[in-house]
């Protein structure tokens, strides 16, 4: 039996539905080759984890049952190479370092997450610049 080849794909995790539908459709256009998914919660990211690589996880830190950082530990168990954007309305210097020690890549604040997201994807992704 032949492998279908899927595309590259993206996964987006957060509990709150308007922001999840606003990277979403922000993804989507950023990265229309991509397949963009979102996920409420960190268990169904890691499912869908377990059967799909998936080069580029966006995770909310504040989330019922595991947080961001948690989150963050079982991607890079599962797939290292997966690279973790972890975006907060609660950020601090001390979360900030919890992030790092936790293997985060990208630490965002959300009141700016839109202004820095795109730079980061394009440059996580390889993907070329608006300009381009």
């Amino acid at each position: 039996m032949d492998r279908i080849a899927l595309p590259p794909a993206i996964l987006i995790v957060d509990d709150d539905s308007d922001i999840l539908a606003l990277l979403n459709l922000f993804m989507h256009r950023l990265a229309p080759t991509h397949d963009i998914m979102t996920m409420r919660d960190a268990q169904s990211a890691l499912r869908h984890l377990a059967h799909r690589a998936v080069p580029l996880v966006i995770t909310d830190y504040m989330m019922p049952g595991m947080n961001g950082l948690q989150l963050t530990a079982a991607v890079k168990a599962i797939s290292p190479m997966t690279h973790v954007i972890l975006a907060t309305a609660y950020g601090s210097a001390a979360l900030e370092q919890r992030a790092r020690e936790q293997q985060v890549d990208t630490f965002l604040h959300k009141v700016d997450l839109f202004d820095r997201l795109e730079g980061v994807v394009r440059n996580v992704l390889h993907l070329p610049s608006a300009q381009e």
